[in-house]
């Protein structure tokens, strides 16, 4: 048991540690991710801004200049726009609903003139633009130009009411590209998406399904996207099973050594002849005590006593109070009984509520009967047990050993047995002599 106690031990020490050590090594990475995390989103959240400030600059134009917007004073201000960008694919107005002005206009001619109500991949998020009247970025999605890009579509009003839309073609891949290149650490992979449609535009789609990945969402003019970021130092880290098999091992190698400490201690110490609960002889050590008493009687013509004692009502007290205070009036009593007996006798605990008393050099069974009691007398007030009071009441059996019959040591413990019997079938919590 004690090594069965003690791999056990082992196994939750060592299972707990390792698991610890690997979960904070997680910890940390996810720490590690979530701070990479924060730096891609700061450099993303400035290269965009810097391209979604053209739009509000333009609308301020078309408010100053609305009485004069000739169409050569517009694709000149789009172009000199255009210039000032990076990662710009083409700049474009439309008056009302339909797209008017285009910079470049190379590559773009198909635009001009449509109505975005008639294009139903583009008007609901344009249609969210105008009706919350805030920008609205879109994307990545088909051009209808050819190619893909984010659109950031800003609404432009005019005395309160609607005039048009200005748009920012931006060119993603070179965009994001140019967005992370000083930010890529061999450490880290990362994957981005947009959190309404899921549809991934940067980095490797099947990232967002492995399992120890950090998450984070972003938020972009009128929706937000999600971010997949892996720090490769967790999959170097070594597996659960690894971890199990390892503390398998320490509690094989820990109850193994503690099996074979607690046996060579076992035989070479006293344990195996003292009860573990009062320290007090056990039955085979009561045995050889006993067997002592006996021929040194009979050698010597003396008499020694022996009592059968036993608790009133044990299991009532196990009942009321539980088990913990049940072990601890076992101790008490052990305790108490063997302070009121000589250095030269022997007080015993048979297991249970059980104790045998041998009381060597008795000449008469008055002796006996005095100590027995005493004994009694002792337990007449409450034991005081963790704060409670815990009455305690004894039987006791007593009988005599005469070395002149032939009785045996069998039948002499057979007797005091019965004597106890006697006491408790005369009302508990009084002693009773064999005759």
């Amino acid at each position: 048991m004690i090594a069965v106690f003690a791999a056990t031990l082992a196994f939750l020490f060592w299972h707990f540690l390792l698991d610890y050590q690997r979960q904070k090594a997680e910890s940390d990475a996810y720490l590690e991710a979530a701070s990479y995390g924060n730096l891609l989103r700061a450099e993303l959240d400035r290269e965009l801004n810097a391209l979604l400030f053209i739009s509000n600059g333009f609308s301020s134009y078309i408010k100053v200049y609305r009485d004069d917007l000739q169409r050569d004073k517009m694709q000149a201000m789009l172009a000199d726009l255009f210039a000032h960008t990076h990662h710009v694919r083409n700049l474009a107005v439309a008056v009302d609903y339909k797209l008017a002005y285009v910079y470049p206009e190379a590559g773009n001619e198909k635009i001009l003139g449509v109505d975005y109500r008639q294009v139903p991949t583009q008007w609901p998020k344009v249609k969210v633009a105008i009706d919350s009247r805030e920008g609205v970025l879109d994307g990545p999605l088909a051009l209808m130009q050819g190619g893909t890009g984010m659109i950031y579509r800003f609404p432009i009003f005019i005395d309160g009411h609607y005039w048009g839309l200005m748009s920012t073609v931006i060119d993603t891949p070179h965009f994001l590209q140019d967005a992370f290149k000083d930010l890529q650490q061999p450490q880290f992979t990362f994957a981005i998406r947009t959190a309404e449609q899921k549809s991934v535009f940067y980095g490797d789609p099947a990232l967002f399904d492995h399992k120890h990945i950090f998450l984070q969402r972003t938020k972009v003019p009128n929706g937000s996207w999600e971010w997949a970021i892996e720090n490769k130092h967790i999959a170097a880290l070594p597996g659960k099973r690894i971890g199990v098999v390892l503390s398998l091992l320490f509690s094989f190698l820990m109850g193994t050594m503690a099996y074979f400490f607690a046996q060579e201690r076992y035989y070479l110490s006293e344990g195996a002849l003292m009860d573990s609960l009062t320290g007090l002889p056990n039955r085979r050590l009561l045995d050889s005590r006993l067997n002592y008493a006996h021929s040194e009687a009979r050698r010597e013509g003396k008499k020694f006593g022996l009592m059968a004692l036993d608790i009133d009502h044990f299991k009532l007290i196990n009942d009321q109070h539980g088990h913990d205070i049940g072990d601890e009036v076992i101790k008490a009593v052990a305790t108490k009984l063997k302070s009121c007996i000589r250095d030269s006798d022997t007080v015993s605990r048979l297991g249970g509520d059980e104790f045998v008393i041998v009381l060597k050099d008795q000449s008469s069974p008055e002796g006996l009967i005095s100590i027995a009691s005493m004994l009694i007398g002792m337990f007449n007030v409450p034991m005081q047990i963790h704060g409670q009071a815990v009455p305690v009441q004894l039987s006791i059996g007593l009988t005599m050993y005469d070395p002149s019959s032939e009785i045996t040591l069998k039948q002499l413990l057979k007797q005091a047995d019965l004597a106890l019997y006697q006491a408790k079938q005369s009302g508990r919590n009084t002693y009773s002599l064999w005759q």
